[in-house]
């Protein structure tokens, strides 16, 4: 599977603490520079697009929260 950049480090950063929830400024904070200002859904595009090439149930929407990996 071939990510991009920001895919890579959106995966990195849920992998780093499986089933926790991450909020949408905790990802922000992770993926973008101190400075840069990401599009209001920059983080649902990546999810969306991370989600179409490692499958849609790995990426789980805890509603009003944030994301998570799922854990088995």
């Amino acid at each position: 599977v071939t990510l991009s950049k920001r895919e890579y480090a959106l995966l990195a950063a849920l992998l780093t603490r499986p089933g926790a929830i991450l909020s949408r400024r905790a990802l922000e904070e992770k993926l973008y520079a101190p400075g840069d200002e990401p599009e209001s859904n920059a983080i649902e595009y990546l999810i969306h697009a991370l989600r179409r090439k490692i499958g849609a149930q790995t990426i789980e929407n805890i509603r009003g929260l944030g994301w998570r990996i799922r854990v088995q």
